[in-house]
């Protein structure tokens, strides 16, 4: 009896090994605090990194055609411009690491989630293609590639931009060459794809002059005229002409057609004032107004695509003489958040007589961010929960 009373005081008049429980039981709660910090953590960043960009790209959807059509001629074109990819003179190795990876993130969404028949890139594909030497330039059209993969059924056409080849007095053969060769374009090209024409311009061989760049582009768009002109009327169709089943071609290129400035554009995601009333520098900022009369009364469009302005804008085209016609111009969006804290793209339906255009949104730099702290602040709240985390 008295070895008992001895043996308990000396436990504190507990069972030997209970002091253990109370140890045993903070060491769970602190275990399960560490684990449901790391696990928010983890998953706050692959949310923020990855899965985002799917919850934002699934919001936009492929534009629905009105008038009938047959269906194998539909056509889902996803269209983006100016990714502007660092080279290795300007920009700091991080700002270029992450614009790349989001970049790249958002275009294996879109890929994923909407599965495009065609891809068009509407210039500046590099930030300093004209600087490059030949060595840097074949790595950037392979950093390209590995940035932007499509599948082996899915087309891709890329424009040259002045920021690939240099602005129209800047070209040098040896930059020009090598755009084409690389990427596998021209100056002027007609692609139909389901019986859907479209007519892709190097903005920068349009200046006008009498170049061997700008000669060949101009004689070019004539043959292509020429084809489409055949196409609508036997009568001038010769022997060895392409012969196309007719319809109105899009027309394609980096520069937006003459404007005195984006004034006009009144997108959600035009430029800020005062810069949306800067007036536009022809042969820069846009085509001349001589060489967009010139490739407007060849091509007769159905409508027309650029970039180049890395903002929104929507314009409508009447032209009287010699006949009526009427058009839309979209500047499309740079696709970089290094250009834009929203960069955006563009899903368009197109039939032989008729288009319909989505313009869809990327994520916000500040969205984010700001989801990257709001779930950082949650992950911290969690674990400060003693009676939730416990159960």
């Amino acid at each position: 009896m008295g070895t008992t009373i001895k043996y308990y005081e000396k436990f504190g008049g507990r069972e030997p090994g209970a002091k253990i429980v109370p140890v045993l039981n903070t060491m769970r709660r602190t275990t399960k605090k560490i684990l449901t910090f790391i696990f928010g953590v983890l998953f706050a960043v692959i949310y923020c990194e990855f899965i985002i960009y799917y919850v934002v790209v699934i919001q936009c959807s492929w534009p629905v055609i009105k008038t009938p059509y047959n269906e194998s001629q539909s056509l889902k074109a996803f269209i983006f411009a100016d990714p502007h990819l660092l080279g290795p003179r300007q920009g700091h190795w991080l700002d270029k690491w992450r614009r790349e990876w989001q970049m790249h993130q958002a275009f294996q969404s879109i890929m994923l989630l909407h599965r495009p028949d065609v891809v068009f890139v509407l210039g500046d594909l590099f930030d300093e293609g004209e600087w490059s030497t030949d060595r840097q330039f074949a790595g950037y059209v392979a950093r390209f590639h590995e940035m932007f993969p499509v599948p082996a059924d899915t087309q891709m056409h890329v424009l040259a931009g002045n920021h690939d080849i240099g602005f129209h007095n800047y070209i040098s053969r040896q930059s020009d060459q090598r755009f084409k060769k690389y990427l596998n374009t021209t100056s002027v090209q007609l692609i139909t794809v389901k019986d859907n024409h479209f007519v892709l311009i190097n903005s920068m061989a349009m200046h006008g002059d009498s170049c061997e760049l700008c000669t060949q582009a101009r004689n070019h768009l004539l043959k292509v005229a020429g084809i489409f002109k055949c196409a609508q009327d036997p009568l001038f169709c010769y022997d060895g002409i392409k012969k196309i089943e007719f319809s109105k071609p899009i027309l394609m290129q980096h520069f937006p057609l003459y404007r005195r400035s984006d004034a006009v554009c009144t997108d959600p995601d035009a430029p800020p004032l005062p810069e949306r009333n800067k007036e536009f520098i022809p042969r820069y900022d846009s085509l001349s107004k001589e060489a967009t009369d010139f490739l407007v009364s060849r091509v007769k469009p159905k409508v027309v695509f650029g970039g180049h302005t890395h903002h929104g804008c929507l314009q409508h085209h009447v032209y009287k003489n010699p006949e009526h016609f009427e058009f839309e111009e979209y500047s499309v969006p740079s696709f970089s958040w290094r250009n834009r804290p929203n960069p955006k793209f563009m899903l368009v339906t197109i039939t032989p007589d008729d288009y319909a255009v989505h313009k869809c949104e990327l994520p916000k730099e500040t969205t984010i961010v700001m989801t990257g702290i709001i779930m950082l602040f949650a992950v911290i709240w969690l674990t400060t929960q003693r009676k939730l985390i416990g159960r």
